[in-house]
Parts: structure tokens; C-alpha cells; sequence
């Protein structure tokens, strides 16, 4: 089997390398079984860590990559300036139509909460879309994307730390949620790489926070798998060959994860994800 590399998403700061590898490898496993149709021969799976970078600043010390501690249960427990709001809402607003803020406006109390009510009703209509805590999840995911998109010595910090666990004979990428952001920088940073695959799974590639943030361009691998659920808030950007069309129609692949949209192993495990390794395997 081909020597691939995972690039995990947000919110794994508190675990490590080998707590994903033990989540990630019988997904991936899984995946593979279903795809083959019998027990597959499945190895050198490695990932990317780079998690601890997010770890909140130790004795009050400053740390331009640190994030807050504590993990927020409602967005009115989310610690965000009036910089984070404004562009975080911007890109919120793309994860529903304005027919559905409106429907979702109309059943906000009145004086509830300590947001605008047209941030309230936002909130509201992702949620109602998406399912509970989904606003919660979209405001972690993309708060942490921004940071790696606006803060140069984040963006250095990570994209140092994953090139560097990148062995040679690499031969697929596999890049969810924040972690398809840093896998397309990485190859298109380092075209001499020699990748077959990328693989990018709950991707918010498509977003336009994260389109303006990248230099948009078709990457140096042969082959680009894009895997989204419709229910996943952070891959609610759709297809990304309307910006990247070296992704072939067929490897946009549409799956259901049942009620963990965006669940890293739900996407591994998925008989499309692989199939699309399997292709790889067989060069």
C-alpha cells in the first residue's frame, strides 16, 4: 500500500501523534476493506501533527500561536474580538441562503442574547440547517482557519512543522477540515514532493474567507479527491473544481455521515475514500 500522510483538522491540540493514528488508521482500515471487498493489505499510515501549535500560552506568557484554553459549548461562551466577528460572520453567512436567516430571524426572542439579532438569526439558521451546535463548530473551524490564513508566524509555524513529516516515498496526502488547507499549501509550496494524491475531506477550500486568503492555482499532483457531506457546515462551500478543474467531475464524491457531518474517521471510513487509495495502490 502506498505511504500516506494525514494532516488532521482543529480542535487536536490536547491530543497527539499516535492518539489520530490510532483513530485515523482503522478508519482509514475500513475504508479500504469496503472499497476492496475483503481484508486489505494496509500500512504506513502517518500523520502530520502539528495540533500542539494551538496549545494555550503557558504562566501567562505570550504566544502569537497559542489559542485561549477551554472549549467553548455555546457560541455565547466564544471569546472573539470585533475583527474575529466581522469576518468570521461574513464567511457564516455563506453557509446559508438569506431565506433561511430570514425564516430563523422570525423565531429569535426578542432581547435574547447578548449578539445583534441579525448575528443571532445567522446562528440560528445554521443551526436549524445543520443540526445542534453546528454555529458552535463552524465558529471553531473557521476562527482557527482564519488564524492560519491571517497570522504569518501561525502559517509558518504549521506549514514548517508538517513539511518536515513528510518522508520521501509519500505518495498520498489525506488533508481534513483546516487540515486540506495546510495539505494544498504544502503541495503547491512543494511541487518537487512527487505526490500522486491529494485527498481533501470536509474541506473549506471552497469558502470565500479562504479563497482570498490563498493563492488560487492548480497544484503539481496527478490526481485531486475531493469528499464532502451536504450536511457538513464546513464543507458547505460545494464542489471544488468550480475553482480547482483539474479535479475531475468524478472524483467530486458526495457521501453521508450520518449525524457526524464532519467526523474525520466518518469521512476515512467511507468505501469512496478507499477506492480512491486503492487507485493509487494499483500504479
Amino acid at each position: 500500500m502506498a505511504s500516506i500522510v494525514g494532516v488532521h483538522g482543529i480542535g487536536q491540540q490536547w491530543l497527539g501523534r499516535q492518539q489520530l493514528l490510532a483513530a485515523w488508521g482503522p478508519a482509514l482500515g475500513d475504508g479500504l476493506e469496503r472499497a476492496a471487498g475483503r481484508r486489505p493489505m494496509f500500512s504506513d499510515l502517518d500523520i502530520a501533527f502539528y495540533g500542539d501549535l494551538f496549545l494555550p500560552a503557558r504562566n501567562g506568557a505570550t504566544d502569537s500561536v497559542a489559542t485561549k484554553s477551554g472549549v467553548p459549548d455555546s457560541v455565547e461562551d466564544l471569546d472573539l474580538d470585533t475583527e474575529e466577528w466581522a469576518d468570521l460572520a461574513e464567511a457564516l453567512a455563506e453557509l446559508v441562503t438569506p431565506a433561511e436567516i430570514a425564516a430563523a430571524a422570525a423565531e429569535v426572542p426578542k432581547g435574547f442574547g447578548r449578539f445583534p439579532r441579525p448575528l443571532q438569526a445567522l446562528l440560528a439558521a445554521i443551526d436549524r440547517r445543520y443540526g445542534a451546535a453546528a454555529a458552535v463548530l463552524s465558529i471553531k473551524e473557521l476562527r482557527q482557519v482564519r488564524r492560519y490564513l491571517r497570522q504569518p508566524s501561525v502559517r509558518e509555524a504549521v506549514d514548517d512543522r508538517v513539511r518536515e513529516m513528510i518522508p520521501a516515498d509519500c505518495r498520498v496526502v489525506i488533508g481534513h477540515s483546516l487540515g486540506s488547507v495546510v495539505a494544498y499549501e504544502l503541495l503547491r509550496r512543494n511541487p518537487g514532493l512527487g505526490v500522486e494524491m491529494l485527498i481533501t475531506a470536509g474541506s473549506p477550500l471552497a469558502l470565500r474567507m479562504v479563497r482570498d486568503s490563498l493563492r488560487v492555482e492548480a497544484l503539481p499532483v496527478p490526481a485531486w479527491v475531493n469528499i464532502r457531506d451536504p450536511h457538513d457546515p464546513v464543507a458547505c462551500g460545494g464542489e471544488l473544481r468550480t475553482w480547482w478543474p483539474q479535479i475531475r467531475e468524478t472524483d467530486e464524491i458526495v457521501v453521508d455521515n450520518g449525524a457526524k457531518a464532519h467526523s474525520a474517521e466518518r469521512y476515512l471510513s467511507r468505501r469512496q475514500t478507499g477506492a480512491a487509495l486503492l487507485r493509487v495502490a494499483g500504479r
